[in-house]
Order: C-alpha cells, then structure tokens, then sequence
C-alpha cells in the first residue's frame, strides 16, 4: 500500500499524452532529430574535455540525423507501397 501512493501522486502531477505519433512526418523531422541528437551527446559528454564534447556533438548531430533520414525515407516507402 505505501509503495502505491507515491505512483498515484506522481500519475496524477504528470501531464496525460494523448497522442504523441504526429499525423504527418515532413522534411523537417532530420534536422529535429539532428538536434535532438547534438543536445543529447552534449548532455552526455557534458563531463569531459571541449574538444572531446564538440567531436561527441558534431557526432550526435550526425547520427541524428541519419536516424531521421532513414525513418524519414522508411515512412515515405511505406506510404507508397499502402498506397498502391
């Protein structure tokens, strides 16, 4: 029981998501999760040498990018083969 009221607190303060899938993926979904990707890495090397911080940036921008790319490029086929 007491391990229940802390969850029911913390429920309650956090806000509901109702729908977090947008409806449409344009071509800015790569340069979002570019960023997404250069705040996290930056986030994590936040610690460590400038230079080894910048590479991890400049890093996680590209990945999230590619990441973004991709999924951009996934969704666009699956769209036109559905439509088909």
């Amino acid at each position: 029981m007491r391990a229940t009221i802390p969850w029911l607190i913390v429920l309650a303060v956090l806000p509901r998501v109702e729908d977090p899938w947008p409806d449409k993926i344009g071509v800015e979904l790569p340069f979002a999760t570019a960023a997404i990707g250069s705040v996290l890495a930056g986030v994590a090397f936040s610690l460590t040498t400038q230079e080894k911080r910048e590479r991890a940036i400049k890093l996680g921008g590209l990945f999230g990018f590619c990441a973004g790319s991709a999924f951009f490029v996934v969704s666009l086929l699956v769209q036109l083969v559905s439509d088909a």
